[in-house]
């Protein structure tokens, strides 16, 4: 990073009104890759998957622009913060301004430590010496790290590895944090969570170390990327004596706003494809598996369901013969059955067409796509069009935080959906397409 980026984003910190770890004014802030990342709601994830210790007195080393201090001083007793380059020292300090448990220095102090964050870039052998050295009866070092040779370093000044996580994308914003058994044990749903090879590590050592990830632990991921702070969540992929569990649960429970909210769910872990992608597979079974959808909504909702508005065609298993919902982590109190049934063929739409699906017929566009899966299950094409403008305006809610201000946002993200509708199905990853005119088109379908 440049210096005068640095210096940018020290100013942004000092400027900033919420400097909270799950701060909506930071995480939309940033303009490139560079300002996102120290950020990002997800910044202190790999932290957030841990179980830090209680009342835990905390040594950071490498606190670049205070994204893991932040969440530190906010869970822990004391804080002592070690950044070198003063520029980024400074951010540390006005990123955790209004917190009374973190001190921010230029060198190590001389007393105990129950935990201790350190960065790849410190983690040489003599710093990891005074670390152990410092380290409480039970305490335990966490080293985040792109790479394994760390390890070398660690044993060679006393720190045995025991416990090696994998982090997704990478340690600096996880998508998700997991136990190489995951990827044996459950490969589904790994694949699901990580969405590619993890570049990041967290190595965890120490006598504490076995503390901060339980051994009934497989993974944790979260869901923090493009959602304002009130709907972020975490899941904990656990060891039950049935098999496993996904566990969901808000980072930070709050009111609806709007209407709109997630809450906690628990789901048994089911070695099974979604409904999508068995229709990738057997496009035949459209017909069934859209009535099969639709009769368990109807099922759900008349049992009391309240998060009915996730449960769309994509958070379904096929379970052999059997329709298993999973992710329901979404509620809106202003849908009901008919909503959520346009909204989840929409949606199903959407991600057929992103895999030009081959019983789309040729020529046709994803409105029709959508129109023709609506019909299947008694529904009139033009649900389309009033399905869109809900779908905005939800998403403008999820995205913003508020219901208030938020016309441009909303009517931005309907006129994504319109472009989207209005590609051809089967032309979107044609090969006969040329490149360029494929990438462009994909790219105005992102934004």
């Amino acid at each position: 990073m440049t210096a005068e980026k640095a210096r940018l984003l020290t100013t942004l910190l000092s400027l900033a009104e919420d400097t909270g770890s799950l701060s909506d004014e930071l995480h939309f802030a940033g303009w490139d890759a560079t300002e996102r990342v120290p950020l990002d709601h997800g910044a202190a994830n790999v932290l957030r998957a841990l179980v830090l210790p209680k009342a835990a007195r905390v040594l950071e080393v490498g606190a670049g622009f205070g994204a893991l201090t932040r969440y530190l001083g906010e869970v822990s007793v004391r804080v002592h913060a070690v950044e070198a380059d003063p520029v980024r020292a400074a951010a540390v300090r006005f990123r955790t301004r209004d917190l009374g448990t973190v001190t921010v220095s230029d060198r190590l102090p001389s007393e105990t430590h129950d935990l201790v964050v350190v960065q790849q870039a410190y983690a040489t052998r003599n710093l990891l010496i005074t670390v152990r050295e410092q380290l409480s009866p039970t305490g335990a070092v966490v080293v985040l790290t792109a790479s394994r040779g760390v390890a070398k370093t660690l044993a060679s000044a006393g720190l045995e590895v025991q416990r090696e996580l994998l982090c997704s994308p990478g340690h600096e914003v996880a998508r998700a944090v997991r136990g190489a058994r995951i990827d044996t044990e459950l490969p589904r749903l790994a694949a699901a969570i990580t969405g590619g090879a993890g570049d990041g590590l967290a190595l965890l050592c120490g006598p504490g170390a076995a503390a901060l990830w339980p051994a009934y632990r497989l993974a944790t991921y979260f869901n923090t990327a493009e959602r304002a702070a009130f709907a972020c969540t975490r899941a904990d992929v656990v060891r039950t004596g049935e098999g496993a569990e996904v566990r969901r649960t808000p980072l930070a429970p709050s009111p609806p706003v709007a209407g709109i909210s997630v809450g906690p769910c628990t789901d048994k872990v089911y070695d099974a494809p979604t409904m999508v992608e068995v229709l990738l597979d057997e496009p035949e079974r459209v017909a069934d598996l859209l009535t099969g959808w639709r009769d368990l909504l109807r099922e759900e909702a008349s049992r009391g369901v309240e998060a009915l508005w996730d449960l769309v065609p994509h958070n379904v298993l096929v379970d052999g013969a059997t329709l298993r919902p999973i992710d329901l982590e979404w509620r809106n109190a202003g849908a009901g059955v008919p909503e959520v049934i346009e909204r989840g063929v929409l949606v199903l739409a959407d991600k057929l067409a992103d895999a030009g699906w081959s019983a789309a017929a040729d020529g046709g566009s994803q409105r029709d796509l959508a129109g023709w899966l609506g019909v299947l299950i008694g529904l009139h094409p033009s649900f389309v069009d009033s399905a869109v403008d809900r779908e905005a305006a939800f998403s403008a809610i999820g995205s913003c935080g508020t219901a208030s201000g938020t016309d441009e946002v909303r009517e931005s993200i309907a006129e994504i959906w319109r472009s989207r509708l209005a590609r051809t199905v089967h032309g979107y990853r044609s090969p006969k397409v040329g490149a360029g005119v494929a990438a462009n088109e994909d790219e105005v379908a992102k934004r």
